[in-house]
């Protein structure tokens, strides 16, 4: 029955020098926005959702900004967007989106897709010359810190 007990006392140094290095990396993770104002904090999620957007090679058609709202020692901040974009676009965004830095939390999403066709003059529309084509609204929301929390009147 000790021989068990023996052996996971070995394994403490070990497990405790993980769960160090597990802070470590937690601690030094920027989770929330930065910016001293809901307006700075705006413009950076903003800067950051279009640096993503260019990436993929999706198209921002309009951006409008959310009303922020206090969540306990947090601001919410969010932005109302909407994209043109292929289908894999689309989806290539969400995945940059799910694993942004600082973290997004993404809300409401609408999604309409069609086929998208050349009208340039001088093209010609042939059969099977369209392309897929998803125009997608959803709002974006990312968190910063709450300097100055609103206090509760009786």
């Amino acid at each position: 029955m000790l021989l068990p007990i023996l052996g996971a006392a070995e394994e403490l140094p070990g497990l405790r020098a993980q769960a160090s290095e597990l802070r470590a990396a937690a601690g030094s993770r920027k989770v929330t926005l930065e910016g001293a104002s809901d307006a700075i904090a705006s413009a950076n999620l903003q800067s950051r959702i279009e640096e993503l957007a260019a990436s993929v090679g999706a198209t921002i058609t309009s951006t409008e900004g959310l009303p922020a709202e206090v969540r306990g020692g947090y601001r919410r901040i969010g932005l109302c967007y909407v994209l043109v974009g292929t289908y894999e676009t689309r989806l290539r965004l969400l995945a940059k989106l799910e694993v942004a830095i600082p973290l997004v939390v993404l809300d409401n999403p609408h999604i309409q897709g069609g086929l998208r066709i050349d009208r340039r003059p001088g093209r010609q529309a042939t059969p099977g010359s369209a392309t897929p084509a998803l125009n997608a609204g959803l709002d974006v929301y990312g968190f910063r810190t709450n300097e100055n929390p609103a206090i509760a009147k009786p």
